[in-house]
């Protein structure tokens, strides 16, 4: 995926921005990804089993970025900050960002998009919980 080269572009554009109440949100978007985990694998075929699972993760990522009191209107823009701030302070790992971008493409199996989705989870709630 294409995105921006640093995280300030993000920071001075008005796609992310800092919202104190967003933080009450952070529940709501894990119970939200843990829903659309328990209804992937019930799904009618593969493709719509791995999107649910991708709309887990979705829900995951955002319950992250919410637990630092932001928000964003652009998928480059949530890319960018997992990388330039939880990834290079050591707070997420790398193969949760690739497995989130995977989803999103709709590649690999339902199940390794369940796993993916299930882990990511795990560590959003690691997050949010420090």
């Amino acid at each position: 995926m294409m995105r921006s080269p640093e995280l300030q572009y993000w920071v001075d554009s008005p796609h992310l921005f800092f919202d104190p109440d967003v933080l009450k949100l952070v529940p709501k978007d894990l119970e939200k990804a843990e829903k659309f985990l328990k209804e992937a694998p019930g799904k009618k075929d593969a493709l719509e089993q791995i999107n649910t699972a991708y709309m887990s993760m979705y829900c995951a990522v955002q319950a992250i970025l919410h637990s630092i009191q932001y928000k964003t209107t652009h998928m480059r823009c949530i890319v960018t900050v997992l990388e330039d701030y939880f990834i290079k302070n050591g707070i997420l790992d790398q193969a949760h960002l690739d497995n989130f971008l995977r989803g999103q493409r709709m590649e690999g199996t339902p199940e390794e998009n369940f796993q993916a989705a299930e882990a990511l989870i795990a560590a959003a709630k690691g997050i949010v919980a420090k």
